[in-house]
């Protein structure tokens, strides 16, 4: 039996947040992969860092949740627990400038309805 999927939003490649479970382009998630042999998890801020990479919106609901449900551990094939002290320590020093950027971008093609 399948489960009903909410449909892929449109333009760019679909990563799925491991927090919520709820799918979104690439370019509004971020991507937090684990150093090699430190059981550690940094943000990569460029999404070019080797090997496997879980994916998380911006968002500390999010973030929490992923801890909740150990999904770090999973998304990551990790061993043993995963350290998260560098991944919070960014999302408190990063989440103001997240929300201000979000706010303040336009989609491609918007127009404001005018008047006659």
């Amino acid at each position: 039996m399948t489960t009903p999927t909410s449909p892929a939003p449109a333009g760019g490649q679909v990563r799925t947040c491991v927090g919520c479970r709820a799918k979104a382009r690439r370019a509004a998630l971020v991507r937090v992969v684990l150093v090699p042999h430190a059981h550690r998890a940094v943000v990569d801020e460029r999404t070019d860092a080797p090997g496997r990479g879980a994916w998380l919106h911006a968002d500390r609901a999010c973030l929490d949740l992923a801890e909740h449900r150990r999904a770090f551990t999973r998304a990551l094939r990790s061993a043993g627990p995963v350290d998260l002290t560098a991944v919070a320590e960014w999302f408190s020093t990063a989440e103001p400038d997240l929300a201000r950027h979000e706010s303040s971008t336009k989609k491609a093609g918007w127009k404001p309805m005018g008047t006659r």
